[in-house]
Parts: C-alpha cells; structure tokens; sequence
C-alpha cells in the first residue's frame, strides 16, 4: 500500500470521526407538571362569622375580676371539596398581643372552654390594657358536626402535625387552641383518625369575658374587637 492510499484512508477515517463529534450536540425533553389536592373552600353557614355580644352597660360588669358573659356564641361552619378529601383546620389569634398570659382567675359561663393562656385569645386593647379574652371549643353534642350526606361525625385533633390523634375531656366541646400548634379534623369516631369527606359542617363556639373595670377605666365606648383565623389544612 502506497503512502498515498495510506493518507487517503487516514483522511477518510479522520472525516468520519469529525462527522461524528459533530453529530454529538442535543436537545433535553422536560416532563413537568404538578399535583394538587382537591380544592376545598371553607365558609360561614349564617351569621357572618361575628359572634356578636351586643351592647354591654359598664355598670353590669363586676369590678375588680373579670365578668364572664353571659352566653355561648355558636358560629356554624362548612368545608367543601371537589371530591373527598381528608381535610382540617387550624386557628389562629390575630390579637394575641391582648391575650391573657396567665390562667384566668374565674371560670367562662360554659366548663368546657379553657382557662389556661395557651388556649384563650384576645379581645384586643382599651388604651393601653387589655379588654378581656374569649376561648373556643368545636361543638361535640350529637349532630352538631354532619357530612354531606347528613352522617353524624366526630372532632379530632392532632398536636404532632397529624401523626397522631385524640379527644379533650369535655362534654359539649373540644377546646380549641388559637396558635396553629394543634390541628383539628373530623373522624366517624370521637378521636379517631379523619376520614375523606366532600362536605363536613360544624360549629365553633365562643365563650368570652370582659377583664375587670377597675382596670379597664372605661370612660368612653370600648370595642370588644376579637379576631381568629381558621385555615383549612390538607392531611
């Protein structure tokens, strides 16, 4: 073979190899997407979401501890979804810089709503002290939580991000903590697990009580001005 066959087929070979490194550039196929739980809306049934105490004269609160009031407030709400979904919700007070700090020294008209600080909020401030406090408790009494379908379920709450579940000692209601460390779900059991639901219905209620005039020095109108966040949580 003469050196210019040799160089020939050198040429072609070096030919190929280029066309093939040439050949190596591409272009990446992406697959992406996400994946959502279905939507779930919560509501109020009636009333707006207020629990409204009405007008309260100065001269019937007591004056030196606080004055529970009177009645329970009950505030109906629903949470509906696209299609059944384990679901539940966490509160939160806004207010919590009026909340007491300390259990309180007399008892809400109703046993069942706490007197510790970790479980009262706050009805926010008159000048520079605080107006009083209000507890919540979802309702337990029979029929007070519904499905769709009008089947009667049962509260639950979780204080481990839904690891585990339970029930509160209480008659009427399961005490309520206003700081999101405690989630609260809807079981065909009281205390068990929670279970996939389109629509669960269930009441809030709020027992609250005014902080002693003595303190308060009320010498014009002061509002009573409560505010707690309910948001749904996905399990």
């Amino acid at each position: 073979m003469n050196a210019m066959f040799k160089k020939g087929i050198l040429a072609s070979v070096l030919a190929v190899a280029t066309s093939s490194a040439m050949a190596a550039p591409s272009v990446d196929i992406k697959v992406t997407g996400k994946i959502v739980p279905s939507a779930c809306t919560p509501a109020f049934i009636s009333g707006g979401g207020t629990a409204d105490f009405g007008t309260i004269k100065v001269v019937s609160l007591n004056s030196t501890t606080p004055t529970p009031l009177a009645d329970v407030k009950i505030i109906p709400i629903s949470i509906t979804c696209e299609e059944a979904t384990r679901v539940g919700v966490t509160f939160n007070d806004a207010h919590k810089d009026s909340a007491p700090t300390a259990i309180l020294p007399v008892t809400f008209v109703d046993s069942d709503f706490s007197m510790l600080p970790g479980f009262t909020a706050g009805l926010g401030m008159y000048g520079d002290k605080k107006v009083g406090t209000y507890s919540l408790g979802i309702q337990l009494t029979k029929g007070a939580v519904t499905n769709e379908a009008g089947d009667e379920l049962y509260p639950t709450f979780s204080s481990d991000n839904g690891t585990s579940w339970g029930n509160r000692a209480g008659i009427r209601y399961l005490q309520v903590k206003p700081d999101k460390s405690e989630i609260y779900s809807f079981s065909n059991v009281l205390g068990g697990t929670p279970v996939a639901q389109t629509k669960v219905n269930f009441n809030v209620g709020i027992a609250a009580m005014i902080n002693p005039t003595n303190d308060l020095h009320i010498t014009d109108e002061a509002k009573m001005d409560g505010l707690t966040n309910v948001e749904v949580v996905y399990l």
